[in-house]
């Protein structure tokens, strides 16, 4: 958590290798993703790392069981559609699949969005916001479905939120302040939290 500004998005990225650090070293399950060629950095992406971002991000000309589907079909793994098929049960969306993604709700949206980060197994979820865009009963919602799904994939899960409801449904709470991470109170209030 932290206010706007802060650099919860860049961290993020940083984790992602979407952006490189200043100093040090990024690695995800012992392979290296900063200091590599980009091509090298995308397959470990590919390969360990699902993302959820703050809108979903789901491609508009492709069908809500297409746009699940597609990392494990850009990675080679078979039976993708039924994986993808699958996991949109796990969220909730079981008959959605042919849809575009214009006929979801918000919630909708980023429950099919979770259900693409999870498609090729990863052992890492990163979370952008994810709640950001929705009421509180979604974002409610959103947050115990990504949980759950998190859990039975055996994905270890970072979020980053403004949300004190998401934070407090988090086994470990970080605060984001002057650039360094600090853990949240115990018995932090909803401010402390921010």
């Amino acid at each position: 958590m932290g206010p706007s500004g802060s650099g919860k998005t860049t961290l993020i990225n940083a984790l992602a290798g979407l952006t490189h650090p200043a100093e040090g070293v990024v690695e995800i399950c012992g392979q290296p993703l900063s200091g590599v060629p980009e091509d090298t950095a995308a397959a470990v992406r590919l390969a360990s790392i699902g993302m959820v971002f703050q809108f979903g991000e789901l491609m508009p000309e492709l069908s809500i069981l297409e746009n699940v589907a597609l990392p494990a079909m850009f990675s080679g793994r078979g039976g993708a559609r039924a994986r993808a098929e699958e996991l949109l049960s796990l969220v909730g969306l079981a008959g959605y699949g042919h849809r575009p993604p214009e006929e979801l709700s918000g919630g909708e949206a980023q429950r099919a969005a979770i259900a693409r980060a999870l498609v090729c197994g990863p052992r890492l979820v990163l979370a952008d916001e994810p709640t950001g865009a929705l009421d509180e009963n979604n974002a409610q919602r959103v947050t115990e479905v990504l949980l759950d799904a998190c859990r039975q994939g055996g994905a270890a899960l970072v979020v980053a939120t403004h949300d004190t409801a998401v934070a407090r449904a988090m086994d470990r709470t970080l605060i984001l302040k002057s650039g360094r991470l600090q853990a949240a109170p115990a018995t932090a209030s909803p401010g402390e939290l921010r």
